[in-house]
């Protein structure tokens, strides 16, 4: 038997089951022991349709589209959030949101964008990413006392947790929610 030090558990996207993959193999496009599907596959159910699509983790930064009716699977992975949509789109969601305001002539909020698309997809279907244009949408940067951006606002089930204040680099953003993930 592999030491636990060798090897790593990969949990099945599919049917949730617990795969331990020895180091050795993870290139080998492993797959899951009990429904066989790849554990290098995201499955994503289209909001048209409802049907469940079976997406290469190295495909998913290319918008893929429903293999059934073709509908895209998410128009963008970072969604815009105004004060008349922040209670339908923040407050009224059971996931995971997370808010990050920004201005447009703040450079580093310019410099954080990109890198708020590239991490999207790595929490596609448990935290929901939506940029707030604080100096369109006043009510909401007063409500949130946000002063200076990039200031990112992080809500469970609807409630505000926690605010993360003049993070710019993708690594600190994740450093970030890991910590909180462990709250």
């Amino acid at each position: 038997m592999t030491p636990p030090e060798q090897s790593l558990i990969i949990r099945c996207l599919k049917c949730g089951q617990k795969n331990r993959i020895t180091r050795d193999h993870l290139g080998d496009r492993p797959l899951c022991g009990r429904c066989r599907a790849s554990l290098d596959e995201l499955f994503i159910q289209c909001l048209q349709c409802h049907r469940v699509n079976r997406i290469p983790e190295d495909r998913v930064h290319d918008l893929p589209l429903c293999g059934k009716c073709g509908a895209r699977l998410y128009d963008d992975y970072v969604g815009d959030v105004t004060d008349r949509s922040f209670e339908k789109d923040v407050l009224e969601r059971q996931e995971s949101v997370l808010v990050c305001c920004w201005t447009n002539d703040c450079v580093f909020c310019h410099k954080a964008m990109p890198k708020l698309k590239k991490l999207a997809p790595k929490y596609l279907g448990n935290l929901k990413l939506l940029r707030l244009n604080i100096a369109e949408n006043p009510e909401l940067a007063s409500r949130y006392r946000v002063t200076s951006t990039p200031t990112y606002l992080l809500f469970k089930k609807g409630v505000h947790v926690d605010t993360m204040v003049g993070i710019t680099t993708l690594e600190e953003l994740e450093r970030s929610l890991r910590a909180l993930s462990m709250k």
